[in-house]
């Protein structure tokens, strides 16, 4: 049904062209309103029939536009057309028509012009003559498909009345998850320029229609590279984001956004990739060289940025912020925004794998990689990952995904991993890795000293970690466990040893009371002279499962709505789609649920004491990397 809409002179209209995001207008023309008319669109010229559109951004001033009979105006063969399909035909750039003001729209497929003539009739033309349109704020608007935080008040502030920052870190998390291993292993979008039914929507694509070209999710769940899995996602969502999947998108952006609303202030993304596992997947995007794959991950959170500044209102505007400071992440937070640190957990970082015993690099290879992931602003990097590299020897794991490694290990090394009796922490069953810190490996440390990066000491083996201990209190450099004790165990000595230097550690998400439980483990090895905080090490999208339902659940379920203790803010159950998630039942299905998580552990004593570590973290992992930037200067 029209929105009936009479114009008068004191009538306002947008200004600019990000104050269109996500608002809903009546578009007029020299001639009269546009409205919907059968199958195509005409330029009302009685001036009191319009339709009123919602503006989806897809970009920094380029829209979906949408109308109420959810159909988008699109342009096809120069023809104006009600359409379905978000593409390059149904989207348009909104540009400023000069000195008559007002905009002019120009569609992206074509690059034509939107324009109308005296007797109503819209086209598309090369010329400006007749593009001038002005937006008159309208109401009737059918909002364009998206998942909402389903949350209501303001963010907390960015800081404490003392000055220090307020919020938690994840310092472990896969955004860019969906480009690992090729590109088609991680199904669904981090975001998507034409929306939530293209970012999470067509899994068939990827997986097949039953799952069996999921490869790798199979052989993580079961051992074997042979099975099936219902691929419905948007927008019923019956197959998945479920909480102990591997292989399907767990954080869309609107679902970080109500983790973000919930007081999440810091996240280190990293960019993962293991050419071993990339190279035995059935169909890819990309290539398998592990460095290329982290530059197209980088490149996909800036895009998310963009994005988000786009659905905010114009550059900057957004809560989200990609940092390569500690300085620049300590005014991101203050203002209330969630800063992103770019990390890298790649089996052969820098492109120095080992074959047969053989480093595939050299040290001007490493001083050269270092110098492109500076310049793409990465600050965090792992020394080792799932398999032996120039470096340093990996931590053994246990169980199918043991197995699975095992694997990659002889296809990327030539070689089974080498074990011996643990000595120091078990790895896997009570052996472990041979293999310690390399002398490039030694070499890369320093040189990450030198230049004030962040190293990340999990998935090395325990000779390995020891070595790098030892070179970080020769240097008193601090060091980072950003998912502690996911790539081997640590020690209550090494924490302690830890922490002394100024580094931080992590929980592994775990079901409320536990969650609590190992925070608080946590802070028995705190440094008594040092600012502590525990952050999360969530490691979602990284083929980890999230936390089930309590088993208490029914009858001690986290009731809907609920407050935070620490923010200002009530969550209702989050809806996607016609799903709607309930931790009680779904656990963590996807990331927007660590909020549910968060508020199930602070119903207990020890998770409200957990709270305090946790929402330091922030401005402890703001600090640690300072320390890390001052030790480079000395």
């Amino acid at each position: 049904m029209a929105c009936l809409l009479v114009p008068s002179a004191g009538w306002a209209s947008a200004d600019s062209p990000g104050e269109l995001a996500n608002g809903c207008f009546a578009i007029e023309s020299q001639t009269g309103f546009l409205a919907s008319a059968g199958e195509g669109y005409v330029a009302d010229t009685g001036r009191r029939r319009a339709s009123a559109f919602y503006l989806k951004p897809t970009d920094l001033h380029t829209y979906l536009l949408y109308d109420q009979g959810q159909r988008l105006v699109g342009e096809v063969d120069g023809q104006l057309l009600r359409v379905t399909t978000p593409d390059p035909t149904s989207e348009w750039a909104v540009e400023p028509a000069g000195r008559r003001g007002g905009f002019a729209l120009r569609s992206s497929a074509s690059q034509g012009l939107l324009t109308a003539n005296p007797s109503g009739g819209l086209g598309i033309a090369a010329t400006d003559e007749g593009a001038h349109f002005r937006f008159r704020p309208a109401s009737g608007c059918r909002a364009y498909p998206e998942a909402g935080t389903f949350t209501k008040g303001a963010p907390p502030r960015g800081t404490r009345p003392d000055g220090t920052l307020f919020g938690f870190a994840d310092m472990h998390v896969h955004l860019t998850a969906e480009l690992r291993a090729g590109g088609r292993v991680v199904h669904g979008g981090l975001f998507d320029r034409f929306g939530i039914t293209r970012a999470l929507g067509g899994d068939a694509d990827d997986h097949g229609p039953d799952g069996s070209l999921d490869v790798t999710g199979n052989l993580l769940r079961t051992g074997l590279p042979v099975g099936t899995h219902d691929t419905s996602g948007w927008p019923a969502f019956a197959g998945w984001p479920v909480r102990d999947t591997y292989t399907h998108q767990q954080i869309y952006y609107g679902w970080l956004k109500r983790t973000w609303r919930a007081g999440e202030r810091l996240v280190v993304a990293q960019t993962v990739e293991d050419q071993q596992l990339c190279e035995i997947e059935p169909i890819r995007s990309h290539s398998c060289d592990e460095m290329d794959s982290v530059e197209l991950q980088i490149d996909r959170l800036h895009g998310l940025e963009r994005y988000v500044d786009a659905q905010s209102g114009g550059r900057g505007r957004g809560w989200l912020r990609v940092v390569d400071s500690p300085e620049q992440a300590r005014r991101v937070i203050a203002d209330g925004k969630l800063a992103v640190l770019i990390g890298v957990e790649a089996s052969s970082a820098l492109g120095c794998g080992e074959f047969l015993g053989a480093p595939q690099c050299d040290k001007q290879d490493i001083d050269r990689g270092l110098n492109r992931l500076q310049r793409l602003g990465v600050d965090s990097l792992f020394i080792a990952h799932w398999i032996d590299n120039a470096f340093a020897g990996a931590a053994l794991q246990s169980g199918t995904t043991g197995t699975f490694i095992s694997a990659l290990e002889v296809a990327g090394t030539g070689h089974p991993f080498a074990t011996e009796p643990c000595t120091i922490a078990d790895e896997s069953g009570g052996s472990c890795n041979q293999k310690g810190l390399t002398d490039l490996g030694a070499y890369l440390v320093r040189e990450m000293m030198k230049r004030g990066l962040l190293i990340e000491a999990d998935h090395l083996s325990q000779r390995a970690r020891e070595a790098v201990l030892e070179i970080a209190e020769s240097r008193h450099y601090p060091l980072v466990s950003s998912h502690t004790g996911t790539g081997g165990e640590w020690t209550d000595s090494q924490l302690q040893r830890l922490y002394r230097l100024g580094g931080m550690a992590a929980a592994r998400p775990a079901v409320g009371p536990d969650l609590a439980k190992r925070i608080l483990e946590l802070q028995r090895s705190r440094a008594g002279h040092r600012y502590f905080g525990v952050g999360l090490g969530t490691d979602t999208g990284g083929f980890n499962e999230l936390p089930p339902p309590r088993a208490d659940a029914a009858q001690k379920p986290l009731r809907y709505p609920f407050r935070s203790m620490l923010c200002d803010i009530t969550f209702d159950r989050q809806r996607t789609g016609t799903r709607t998630f309930d931790l009680n039942t779904d656990g963590v299905a996807h990331y927007g649920l660590f909020a549910d998580l968060l508020a199930d552990m602070q119903r207990t004593p020890q998770g409200r004491r957990s709270l305090k570590p946790l929402f330091q973290s922030a401005e402890a992992y703001v600090r640690m990397w300072s320390l890390a930037r001052r030790g480079a200067e000395q």
